[in-house]
């Protein structure tokens, strides 16, 4: 039971490994096309740096999670990668904000 547990875990770790290359995939578009996605709904009043940055930090920051549980590494690395992966989360938050904040009054 508990082995099912963790191959269970394990996959679903792997699943979102595999999916956080999406947001990676759209900073790197976005930085590339100097522009915002057509889906983004805000896309006219948002700023293009910010929201790409915003993404790929992101990506790293739930790759900086999760990879060292897929890998199984030791409980002290797991962390000490946290740390680096917080602070990946923080700063995608802040970059979010500003990609999406109005500029105020003129």
């Amino acid at each position: 039971m508990h082995e099912a547990l963790e191959t269970g875990t394990h996959y679903m770790a792997l699943l979102a490994l595999t999916l956080c290359a999406f947001p990676f995939l759209v900073g790197v578009f976005t930085l590339i096309t100097q522009g915002l996605p057509r889906w983004v709904p805000a896309r006219k009043s948002a700023n293009w740096k910010p929201f790409a940055w915003a993404q790929i930090f992101m990506s790293a920051s739930i790759t900086g999670i999760l990879l060292p549980q897929v890998l199984g590494v030791d409980p002290l690395v797991r962390i000490i990668m946290l740390v680096p992966a917080v602070c990946f989360l923080i700063t995608s938050t802040v970059f979010n904000v500003m990609a999406f904040r109005s500029p105020g009054p003129k």
